[in-house]
This record gives C-alpha cells, sequence and structure tokens, in this order.
C-alpha cells in the first residue's frame, strides 16, 4: 500500500470516528441552589470518663470496674437505656511522675480509663441525666443536641427539595434575563446535607433558701440544629 492510500485510509477513520462522538450541546445553563432549616432537636448525646488508680494494672482496672458499675446504674436509674449507652474508649497505662532536675522517671501506679457516650432521647431529663453520672464519678465533657436517624431522614428530603427549588429559581432568572426560557433538566448533583454539632455546657444553680437549699438539677437548654443541603442542577436552554 503506497502513501498515499495509507493517508487516505487515515482520513476516512477520523471522519467516522468523530461522526460517533455525539456532539456536546452548549445550549445549558447549570446553577447552585441551597437551603438551610432550623429544626428541634429530637435527641442529646453527651461523653463522660470514668478514672480508676491502683499499685498495677489488675487494681486499677478493678476500681475503674466499680467506679464504672456505680456510673451506669445511676444513668439506669435516671432513666436511661443500657442500650444508649457505648464504650467509646477503654485505656489501662502505667502512671509516672517526672524529676525536672534528675530526668528520672518514677513509676506512681497504674491509671484506667473508661469513656462512654450516652444518648438521651427524654430532652426534659438532660440535666437530670447528666448530674446522675457526674454525681457518681464520671467527668463529663459536653452535651450535644441532634436529630435521630429517622429525623434526618425527613429533613434531608425538605432540604433537598428546598435547594433544588432554590436552584430553579436562580436558573430562572438568569434564563429570562438572556431572553431564553428553561427546558427540561439535564442533570442534577447533590452535594452534602449535614448537621453542625452543637454542643452544650453546664451551668449549675442552686435553689434559693426558700426551697430548702436543694440543689437543681443542671440546667442545659437545647436550640435549634442546622439542616443544609446544595444541590447542582444544569437545565437545557429553549
Amino acid at each position: 500500500m503506497n502513501k498515499t492510500s495509507i493517508f487516505g485510509l487515515l482520513v476516512a477513520l477520523l471522519v467516522l470516528a468523530s461522526c460517533q462522538i455525539p456532539s456536546t450541546d452548549q445550549n445549558v445553563i447549570s446553577v447552585s441552589g441551597s437551603a438551610e432549616l432550623k429544626v428541634d432537636p429530637d435527641k442529646a448525646d453527651f461523653w463522660s470518663t470514668i478514672e480508676g488508680t491502683g499499685v498495677d494494672a489488675a487494681a486499677a482496672q478493678a476500681q475503674l470496674q466499680s467506679k464504672s458499675n456505680k456510673v451506669i446504674d445511676a444513668l439506669v436509674a435516671a432513666g436511661v437505656d443500657k442500650a444508649d449507652m457505648q464504650t467509646t474508649g477503654f485505656n489501662v497505662y502505667p502512671d509516672y511522675s517526672w524529676n525536672p532536675q534528675t530526668g528520672e522517671q518514677t513509676l506512681k501506679g497504674y491509671k484506667a480509663s473508661h469513656s462512654i457516650q450516652v444518648t438521651i432521647h427524654d430532652l426534659d431529663k438532660v440535666g437530670e441525666i447528666v448530674d446522675a453520672a457526674g454525681g457518681n464519678g464520671a467527668l463529663v465533657q459536653n452535651v450535644q443536641y441532634g436529630l435521630t436517624d429517622a429525623r434526618k431522614k425527613s429533613f434531608d428530603d425538605d432540604a433537598l427539595k428546598q435547594a433544588a427549588e432554590n436552584a430553579r429559581g436562580k436558573a430562572t432568572s438568569l434564563a429570562s434575563a438572556t431572553g431564553a426560557s428553561l427546558g427540561k433538566v439535564v442533570a442534577i448533583q447533590e452535594s452534602n446535607v449535614y448537621y453542625p454539632p452543637f454542643p452544650y455546657y453546664a451551668r449549675d444553680e442552686i435553689m434559693s433558701s426558700e426551697s430548702g437549699g436543694m440543689t437543681k438539677s443542671t440546667d442545659i437548654l437545647p436550640g435549634p440544629v442546622s439542616v443544609s443541603a446544595q444541590v447542582t442542577v444544569t437545565y437545557k436552554l429553549n
């Protein structure tokens, strides 16, 4: 086959390939839409740590077990289901003291720690339950209000619908400004739907002497949870 024939064959193949590649329709518009909902929480979570010490690892674990049982029993008595408690961390480690003058470490004993996450569904009892943990030897780090999975799903749908409506409104305005009108949806892409954690820190209130000098439950007030969604929609322009 001569050079002319080879060249002609290559041209024919290129033409055939170009015919099989679908053309890209440039007559489209892509816009992003967003929505944010403020909704009431239906659960609260708090994280606490219980610690034990001892001359050796076994003694530290034994003390930790006793203190953990006391905290768990108090939580159950306050109305928490054991299914709503889960261990998030467990550690046993040597405890040293350090002499800055000699640079030497001395083994003092051992420490053991048990971290627990507790979920509360009765929001009226959050302060009481937090106090039940703290009053029995647990260190409570923080409290976060949020949404259960079922409630999240409900608001996911609402947020996405509102974000899509927001995108359509933008696209309609842009199309109108250019003398076009919106056609069918060519593509739609969901970004993230998220629930920013909202930590609450306890503040103690003491009852007045008129009420007997009793200590109130820690006052922890819930606020709204934010649910956000973003979508990108591509429309055909007419």
